[in-house]
């Protein structure tokens, strides 16, 4: 919107030919100077097209500052009063849009008027009028009154109304869609529309105004409606909401798909992170198969120890019971000393540090370091990327001998895996996965892959 001029000069009395008031002295009678200009631009001339042009020319001209546009709301305020000038109200708008086509800033000063209508709707500045036992804002009042006269003067311009109500919407759900954005942002929730109550959008109101007018009898005595042609105008808007409205949500869900796609690509693991997770998936397979195996291990070489240790302190024993008794020739010192020495024996020769070289390697702390450098590119793929990564692990001839732990392996990545919401791909599709991937490696040990 243009910075703050004079006033045009024709808007005061023309035989006086006196200019203006500056543009921060607005007098007190703008609003109503405003208005009878109008009429008497629309009354001198008799070409209808030809006052479209002069009077959206003067309007634009005269108010299009933010300091004087509301004047220009309070002006078709005085002509609606009036049942002789609400004609003049419509007309005003029908220039406007009408001969926005031929002039680009009219398009921007019809959005200015809408945002300034909103303004005042959300903030409650104009009193509320009544309409049969219900209350509407005054701002609706305005938009309500000039549609209603506009369509009752000629049919065809309902598109008119359409045009201007379609901006409207676009506008709120703008503003809706910020105060969702805000309340997610404040409450740390999604959902917003289930989580508060929405306030009533003026698009809604206009409709419900239109409607509420449309059934309301001016003459009770009488069985005619004269304000039942606002039906066919109400179902005009409803339709041009409907259309807007799925127009917008399929424009949204559009690009929040695009958008969601560009950020999936940007998460997905690059060509590069794959190859580098090669080996460490490899070296991680084999460390966990050696530390599923390794408590067996372990327990077998403990029993061996266990047992060699236990025969040696069996005999340490039974020596000693022979010398207590004397048998075989053998006193209880022989005996006490033998069952000693057989017990020393044994401790040291079956001690734990004896049989080292015996016991299975831990690799916990390299299975640790090969799966943490590989869940952060497990992370990241996508089930095709995993899928493939699995199927040449699968054919991969270092991954042979471990073949059959190779489902479970994946099933401990998963397990150990830090921040699992990060990951791309849910638990579903990772059960199926797997549950793929067993049967590929079950044809793939038959021989049939």
């Amino acid at each position: 919107m243009r910075e703050d001029t004079d006033f045009d000069d024709d808007l005061l009395d023309e035989e006086e030919g006196t200019g203006g008031p500056d543009e921060d002295a607005i007098p007190e009678s703008f609003a109503k100077d405003l208005a009878t200009r109008m009429v008497v631009l629309f009354e001198k001339e008799v070409d209808p097209k030809a006052a479209a042009v002069t009077v959206s020319d003067f309007v634009y001209t005269s108010t299009n500052t933010l300091k004087k546009l509301p004047y220009f709301i309070d002006a078709l305020e005085m002509l609606l009063d009036n049942e002789q000038t609400q004609r003049f109200a419509a007309l005003s708008w029908v220039a406007l849009v009408n001969e926005s086509v031929n002039t680009e800033d009219y398009v921007g000063y019809v959005q200015d008027m809408l945002d300034y209508l909103l303004e005042s709707f959300y903030n409650m500045e104009k009193s509320d009028v009544e309409i049969g036992d219900r209350k509407f804002s005054g701002t609706s009042y305005v938009i309500c009154e000039i549609f209603s006269k506009m369509f009752d003067m000629n049919k065809n311009h309902g598109d008119v109304c359409s045009e201007i109500f379609t901006i409207l919407i676009r506008k709120e759900m703008i503003i809706e869609a910020q105060e969702d954005a805000e309340y997610e942002a404040r409450s740390g929730r999604t959902g917003s529309k289930k989580a508060r109550k929405k306030r009533l959008r003026l698009y809604d109101e206009v409709i419900n105004y239109l409607q509420a007018k449309s059934q309301f009898k001016q003459n009770q005595m009488s069985s005619e409606n004269p304000f039942e042609f606002l039906g066919v105008l109400v179902e005009k808007l409803k339709a041009t909401k409907r259309y807007v409205s799925q127009e917008i949500l399929n424009t949204r869900a559009a690009e929040k798909k695009k958008q969601l796609e560009t950020e999936l690509q940007n998460r997905l693991a690059s060509a590069e992170e794959l190859v580098m997770g090669v080996d460490s998936f490899t070296d991680g397979l084999g460390f966990f198969v050696k530390e599923r195996k390794y408590n067996f291990k372990f327990l077998a070489v403990e029993r061996v120890r266990l047992a060699l240790q236990l025969t040696g302190s069996i005999i340490g024993a039974c020596y000693f019971l022979l010398g207590y008794v004397g048998m075989y020739g053998i006193d209880w010192v022989n005996g006490t000393v033998v069952c000693i020495t057989m017990l020393l024996f044994s401790r040291i020769m079956t001690s734990r540090k004896r049989f080292s070289d015996f016991y299975p390697k831990d690799v916990s702390k390299e299975l640790e370091t090969c799966s943490t450098g590989f869940i952060d590119v497990f992370k990241h793929m996508s089930r095709g990327q995993l899928e493939f990564f699995l199927s040449k692990q699968i054919r991969f001839d270092r991954n042979q001998i471990y073949l059959k732990m190779l489902p479970e392996y994946v099933k401990y990545l998963y397990a150990i895996m830090p921040d699992r919401k990060s990951m791309l791909m849910d638990v579903k599709e990772l059960s199926g996965l797997v549950e793929s991937i067993e049967i590929d490696v079950s044809k793939k040990l038959r021989g049939m892959l």
